[in-house]
């Protein structure tokens, strides 16, 4: 039985030609990018072409990107360079923010800052006006992820910035689901910091890194002074040129993506399965569908698709591997309804015809469980 795959949300598949092609060209320079000699030379020139594409596809600066082992450590340092810069003051993040994001900021409450969880409004939105009412000039910073890893929701980050800056109060956001999904321009959305993984876009693991405008920021490892001495430790040249060769395939993908998300709400539209969106999908990312199913318990679909070698989600994955009902749907909602809600996320490898068979399991399930009463 063929597997299908649609939790890209969690982890990308692989673009295992790109880590071919990569490999090919480092077969005979597997030299420290550091290091002063011809073949070091010549792996730090790819070393930075590699930074110069991924600055350019945000609109940043070379300088400005930190490379990190992935958004978990660009979190780590941005928190980390608000208690050693301001030692105390009030923090603003939003109450679905990545489990990364909100323990950093509980590490900082532990330290003396005050904590402010902003909800959302009932379109999944970061409520503004709220946000407007809670800044004053004890504010350090907002942390606002740019879409949401569960919902797709894209939150209007250029606002939040604008507001900020009234009051010189720094802005971080994650934007690890939105990069190379859509459209980012740093300069543009007025971020002072932004956070990336690239295992989500089909790149390696324990890669990613941190825009930090201007590259003021204070390094969370010391050591080597690799990364113009803001993040120590042996530059990853494999992983850099694999994420910058999978932005380019990631952004070429985005039509289809498009298509595919069309096509499945379509699909479940006719099938009459009891549903509901729990984000509007003219809001919210390509590749991520969050569904409220009335009759079928996310648990329940969940392993059932899973016998049948279909693979979606409940939660973020970053959850150990828990099927607790998700917080942020329970935030945005309630409990009961996060308890039936999943979440489906699309990527390269998906076909129409792979979301046929999602919607022909689903319904098949729906029906026995109306069936059994």
């Amino acid at each position: 039985m063929e597997n299908i795959y649609l939790d890209y949300a969690a982890t990308s598949l692989k673009h295992f030609d790109i880590y071919a092609s990569v490999t090919k060209k480092l077969e005979k320079i597997y030299a420290n990018p550091s290091s002063n000699h011809q073949m070091g030379k010549t792996a730090n020139k790819f070393f930075k072409e590699a930074r110069r594409k991924i600055a350019d596809f945000i609109k940043a600066e070379e300088k400005e990107i930190i490379f990190t082992s992935g958004a978990t450590e660009a979190n780590n340092m941005v928190f980390n360079h608000i208690r050693e810069k301001f030692n105390s003051g009030e923090i603003i993040i939003s109450q679905i923010e990545h489990p990364s994001v909100i323990e950093c900021a509980n590490k900082l409450e532990h330290l003396g800052f005050k904590i402010i969880k902003i909800p959302t409004l009932s379109n999944g939105l970061v409520d503004i006006k709220l946000l407007e009412n809670l800044i004053n000039d004890k504010t350090r910073l907002i942390s606002i992820m740019l879409a949401n890893n569960e919902t797709g929701i894209i939150n209007p980050i250029k606002k939040i910035t604008s507001l900020a800056k009234k009051h010189n109060i720094l802005v971080h956001s994650d934007i690890v689901q939105a990069f190379a999904k859509i459209q980012i321009d740093v300069k543009e959305l007025g971020v002072d910091f932004a956070s990336v993984s690239a295992h989500k876009i089909g790149a390696t693991n324990n890669f990613g890194f941190l825009y930090a405008k201007n590259a003021d920021i204070k390094p969370l490892l010391i050591g080597g002074g690799q990364e113009n001495n803001l993040r120590s430790g042996t530059s990853d040249l494999f992983g850099a040129m694999v994420l910058a060769d999978c932005i380019e395939k990631t952004w070429k993908n985005k039509e289809h993506l498009e298509e595919l998300k069309e096509y499945l709400l379509a699909e479940l539209k006719t099938s009459q399965i009891a549903y509901e969106l729990n984000s509007d999908t003219k809001l919210s990312l390509p590749n991520i569908i969050n569904i409220y199913f009335k009759n079928i318990q996310a648990q329940r679909l969940i392993t059932y698709l899973d016998i049948n070698n279909i693979f979606i989600s409940g939660t973020s994955a970053c959850s150990s591997g828990s099927l607790r009902a998700s917080k942020v749907i329970t935030n945005i909602f309630d409990q009961a309804r996060a308890e039936y809600s999943v979440r489906i996320s699309i990527g390269f490898d998906t076909t129409k015809e792979k979301l046929d068979s999602l919607v022909y399991k689903i319904k098949n399930l729906e029906e026995r469980i109306l069936k059994r009463g």
